[in-house]
């Protein structure tokens, strides 16, 4: 039995493609990550009244908007268009009970951006001293090239402030 061949993206080659050959051979990932319009933060909440802060940047034409909610309120709005462009960070103290909290990524083209993420600590043994939530979107996944570099955002946190 022969091993597959990895993906061209795990390889290097996909700097190599033009946009034409990306766009043909990852045109359609809608079924990749998950919609931005509502990114639950349940497997990982944040913890109750600990200071967070939102930051990314951008590297597409269509303005990408993050916010994070609790709920119906806005914790926090950053946004922005560009290439390598960062967007203003915002910060804020997250709420009692969040259970609710939530982070939705939204564009300015007309489809629903996809969302890949992931989570990661900063600890010592069993205390958790920082997490961090990372997102990275793609506003055009039907049709798009895919590389879900339009918006990339952190929403971190740390246990103590001041």
């Amino acid at each position: 039995m022969t091993a597959a061949a990895a993906p061209y993206w795990l390889t290097g080659t996909c700097l190599a493609r033009s946009q034409e050959e990306k766009g043909k051979i990852m045109a359609n990932c809608t079924g990749i990550g998950v919609s931005g319009v509502s990114i639950s933060l349940a497997a990982n909440p944040l913890p109750p009244n600990v200071p967070c802060v939102l930051s990314g940047f951008t590297q597409a034409g269509n303005t990408q908007t993050v916010k994070v909610l609790n709920g119906s309120t806005v914790l926090a709005t950053i946004s922005g268009s560009g290439g390598l462009n960062p967007l203003v960070s915002a910060k804020f103290i997250s709420p009692a009970n969040t259970s609710g909290v939530t982070v939705q990524i939204t564009n300015s083209g007309g489809q629903k951006s996809q969302v890949l993420s992931s989570y990661t600590t900063v600890s010592s043994g069993t205390t958790v001293f920082a997490g961090q939530w990372t997102f990275a979107s793609e506003d055009v996944p039907n049709g798009g090239d895919c590389d879900f570099n339009d918006c990339t955002v952190s929403l971190t946190w740390t246990a103590k402030a001041g």
